[in-house]
């Protein structure tokens, strides 16, 4: 992930994990430690995600696989988790 603060976007990328099945996509979600996780997109492919105006209280980015089209909150364990620095998309 590389995130601008001034900006406040985000492009990230996915890589070795090979496609999901047919029908699944992965979807991307930020979360921060009073609110729900939000989608900012599903990732196409190997193609980066492109993520504009992320949640600057956004405490965590995760990845999970969800069924074709994307799902309203994270229905799976997630493959990819990391921790965000406080700051990292401007607050």
């Amino acid at each position: 992930m590389i995130a601008s603060a001034s900006t406040r976007g985000a492009v990230v990328t996915l890589g070795g994990n090979g496609a999901p099945p047919n029908g699944p996509v992965r979807q991307l979600w930020l979360a921060g430690p009073d609110a729900r996780p939000r989608c900012p997109g599903l990732f196409g492919g190997d193609a980066p995600l492109i993520a504009s105006g992320p949640d600057t209280a956004a405490a965590s980015l995760a990845v999970t696989v969800e069924a074709d089209g994307g799902s309203p909150q994270p229905t799976s364990q997630a493959i990819v988790q990391l921790a965000l620095e406080r700051g990292v998309f401007g607050e």
